[in-house]
């Protein structure tokens, strides 16, 4: 993944890193006697994969510790109803139930109508409870509402919002009172469900967004422990845990820490999903481009690299882009790599693409949104990959995994859907915006460890962390569609083999 083609039989790792790489009887023949020598069989071996935009706190305590809603397994709204007052009748009075369920959960039940207010009330009448389409689009039961004090008007934050008919809201993920289950449960979350959901996949480094403060602790804990899932680095979500003046006060640059556990920068939304509660689109901006504008400066004096989220709406795109040109025009800074997220998920804009380039932000789409977006929304998830290699960009993959698609974890579904461009429901979106198999995978690898600015990983180069994936069958072998079940025999990170599929 070199971007030279290079081919190799062998790879030599000493002390965490990679020392040489070429032919493998040459390598065996200088090795120590002491040496461990792994035979491998003539199986493909890669750099271990790079996701570089990922929810893994959120995504393994949802999974853990929520009611699971998602169709399939179940069928129709009365399933989901059932599963989350069946948690209900084991929670204390008053404690909140949540629930998480697909994206557009409404083409996927047999009802084919969303989840209501009134649905919800007749299973929880003595909880408050919401369940989670996606982590954009909710539904609220009464009991939610009076809690949240919603019900007499209390005021939504800026870019959310409600029915209160049918308790249907937007927006409101990151200022609800969800439960929180504490740093040992969070760790417990991470270190299992991260093992299968990531590491079991090849996944070896993660731009992770962390969603609280036990997660946080819990990834420090790990990291002691020495059992973190993978390599983190940490991009702090404004203004969840502050603004970024107070962030920017720490005076910690993106990479400060080690290898395992280090900061990233700041994720902030521009905008929302972009959509309300019915899917229809409308403009969900968070900011004034004033207070954009302050945001960016911030953190981009104090050396921080900006992931900025677009819904996507072009609206949200002209503001970061903007915010950025003026940033970048009072101090200009070379290989700053601030990058826009979802703005690679648009149908294509030439002069929003051509003024990206003039600043050397990167555009990051998330290929795995034409799978599970697309036939909801074909123009906003059609992530038209073959333009932003056309233009030159190198497109981080990533999985954007909050939980809802946790088949998103697995880089080859990515991959596949970059490849196929199929939707869930078997309609193939722009088909010209495919890419090959080559391209696809140093999305996961060196342009995903590029896009978080990991230039020690994302390829098989002496001097880089010695992070590997071996496969169980050769991926440019295998069939279209069987490409997302091409198996990981061995996930090495370090030199040292974390998982073996055979164990």
């Amino acid at each position: 993944m070199d971007g030279r083609g290079t081919v190799a039989g062998g790879l030599v790792a000493r002390a965490g890193r990679v020392l040489r790489v070429g032919d493998s009887r040459e390598l065996d023949a200088q090795l120590p006697a002491g040496a461990e020598r792994i035979d491998l069989g003539g199986r493909v071996v890669l750099p271990g994969f790079v996701d570089a935009h990922c929810h893994l706190e959120l995504s393994t305590t949802h999974l853990a510790y929520a009611v699971q809603c998602f169709v399939p397994p179940h069928r129709t709204l009365e399933d989901i109803c059932r599963a989350m007052a069946e948690r209900a009748r084991d929670a204390p009075p008053g404690e909140w139930i949540v629930g998480r369920a697909n994206f557009s959960l409404e083409r996927w039940v047999e009802d084919g109508r969303p989840l209501l207010r009134a649905d919800l009330d007749a299973a929880l009448p003595d909880h408050p409870a919401v369940v989670l389409s996606g982590l954009h689009v909710c539904t609220l039961n009464t009991r939610a509402l009076e809690t949240t004090r919603l019900l007499l008007g209390a005021e939504l934050p800026r870019g959310a919002s409600l029915d209160l008919e049918t308790g249907r809201a937007t927006e409101l993920w990151d200022w609800l009172p969800l439960p929180r289950y504490g740093a040992e449960a969070a760790a417990e979350a991470i270190r299992d469900l991260g093992r299968d959901l990531f590491q079991a996949r090849g996944v070896t480094s993660i731009g992770e967004i962390p969603f609280t403060l036990d997660g946080i602790h819990a990834f420090q804990e790990l990291r002691r422990r020495g059992e973190l899932p993978a390599r983190l680095r940490l991009w702090y979500h404004v203004p969840r845990f502050g603004s970024a003046r107070e962030i920017a006060a720490l005076g910690l640059e993106s990479g400060f820490g080690d290898e395992w556990l280090a900061v990233g920068g700041i994720k902030l939304f521009v905008d929302g999903a972009g959509i309300d509660a019915y899917g229809r689109p409308v403009v969900d901006l968070k900011w004034t481009q004033e207070e954009l504008d302050e945001t960016v400066w911030q953190a981009h004096a104090a050396g921080l690299q900006l992931w900025m989220h677009v819904a996507p709406t072009r609206e949200a795109a002209r503001m970061a882009l903007l915010a950025l040109e003026r940033a970048l025009a009072r101090l200009p800074r070379p290989d700053h790599r601030h990058r826009i997220e979802h703005i690679g998920d648009m149908a294509p804009d030439e002069e929003l693409l051509q003024r990206l380039r003039g600043l050397g932000v990167i555009p990051v789409a998330t290929t795995q949104f034409v799978w599970s977006y697309g036939d909801a929304d074909p123009e906003g998830s059609c992530s038209p990959i073959g333009t932003l290699h056309g233009l030159g960009f190198r497109v981080p993959g990533n999985s954007d995994c909050t939980g809802t698609q946790p088949e998103a974890a697995n880089p080859f579904h990515g991959v596949w859907c970059a490849l196929a461009r199929r939707t869930r429901g078997g309609t193939v979106l722009r088909p010209e915006e495919r890419i090959d198999l080559d391209a696809a995978l140093r999305m996961c690898t060196a342009d995903a460890a590029y896009g978080c600015h990991m230039d020690d990983r994302g390829t098989l180069e002496p001097g880089k962390l010695a992070d590997l994936v071996v496969l169980g069958r050769d991926p440019w072998e295998a069939p279209l569609d069987e490409l997302r079940d091409v198996p990981v025999d061995m996930t090495v990170i370090g030199g040292e083999v974390v998982w073996e599929r055979s164990r």
